[in-house]
């Protein structure tokens, strides 16, 4: 399970999968993966576009198995699934020109970019390939941020969604509680100019030792991702079987950029929900203002549904009000009601079935049926 990747999954537990190839505006060439829907009238099934978060693949949707694995769920209740991959992953490693292998600038992105590029490129993919003008979207952790990169930058992406919901949603971190990332958040600039001239420019790719170490340990013993994931997410040890932990983490790590790192810290440092703080000189160039603005939230007019988690350390219940309050068509703020529940038992949890999935079906089934948005 360890070695599988998407698509041996899928074969694995019997779900049969198609990859395809999207070229994004600049450039960056990505794997996404269609799961084709199991039902007999798949001709009627509407497209769900799910997208990972951060250090993660398309992987994390099908690694756990059937059951608690929101890509196939989605398939057996005849749902079109395409599980997306954003720049710099194992997935998505590839370029037209640039050899991320050779090439810094291949590495000079952030979620700003997976927003800006990446969303909206699989969107018009999968949109042209199935001939639908509408499709559902389910963000986890950055993959929620992308979507409000996209969304507040390229408005007329709403009116290509249904309903988009985001399952540990981050935008503001003012009130993100992990000790140690803050301490790093705070001396970013220093961290980001050594890193820098070091020449390194990715950071926990699948062929990165963190990647084999953690690999390793959870196959080992289990119980040190367990505690990894409890440390660094709130995730109350436990509450996912422990092979299931294994399985998912060591899928983990899957690799982003340096300066995609540095944005989630300039967030935690500034409090706001703004764009990639390059200096003023090249603020002025690249925006016009001495200071980078803010993503305008308000301009997301697509229906949003907020899945947050009380024990969630990098998406807090705080940070979520925030959102909450500047949506313009947030359609439900749900709180799942376990005091135990956190940023990953939304994806790899055994009760997430039952408290997270079947609200995403119940949305899904009232907005495919909504005829204002066919």
């Amino acid at each position: 399970m360890y070695t599988l990747n998407f698509t041996e999954l899928t074969d694995k537990y019997g779900y049969p999968t198609e990859v395809h190839k999207v070229t994004t505006d600049d450039g960056y060439i990505l794997d996404v993966f269609r799961i084709l829907p199991k039902c007999s009238d798949s001709a009627r099934s509407y497209p769900v576009f799910l997208l990972h978060g951060i250090f993660d693949t398309a992987d994390m949707w099908v690694v756990t198995g059937t059951k608690t694995g929101l890509g196939y769920v989605l398939a057996s209740n005849c749902y079109d699934v395409w599980a997306g991959n954003h720049r710099g992953n194992f997935y998505a490693r590839r370029h037209v020109k640039l050899d991320p292998n050779t090439d810094p600038d291949y590495w000079n992105y952030t979620f700003d970019e997976h927003g800006r590029y990446d969303v909206p490129a699989i969107i018009d993919y999968i949109l042209r390939f199935t001939g639908h003008s509408k499709l559902f979207y389910v963000g986890h952790s950055q993959g929620s941020t992308n979507y409000f990169v996209m969304s507040s930058l390229r408005p007329e992406y709403n009116d290509k969604v249904r309903v988009a919901v985001m399952l540990g949603p981050v935008a503001w971190l003012k009130n993100y509680e992990n000790p140690i990332a803050r301490l790093l958040a705070q001396n970013h600039v220093a961290i980001k100019a050594f890193v820098d001239n070091a020449g390194l420019n990715e950071i926990f790719g699948r062929e990165h030792f963190v990647h084999f170490v953690v690999e390793f340990l959870c196959e080992l013993a289990p119980i040190f991702c367990d505690l990894g994931l409890s440390l660094t997410t709130g995730y109350k040890q436990g509450t996912i079987p422990l092979k299931d932990i294994s399985v998912a983490m060591g899928h983990l790590f899957s690799g982003t950029s340096i300066k995609n790192l540095a944005h989630f810290a300039q967030l935690i440092v500034s409090r706001n929900f703004q764009r990639y703080d390059e200096g003023v000189t090249g603020n002025l160039e690249r925006y016009g203002s001495r200071k980078p603005p803010r993503y305008n939230v308000s301009r997301i007019s697509s229906p949003i549904v907020l899945v947050s988690a009380k024990s969630d350390m990098l998406s807090t219940l705080k940070d979520v009000d925030i959102l909450v309050s500047k949506l313009p068509n947030l359609v439900e703020n749900y709180i799942v009601p376990e005091s135990y529940w956190s940023h990953h038992n939304h994806v790899w949890g055994p009760n997430a079935p039952e408290l997270v999935y079947a609200k995403i079906l119940d949305y899904f089934n009232k907005y495919k049926d909504d005829t204002t948005r066919v």
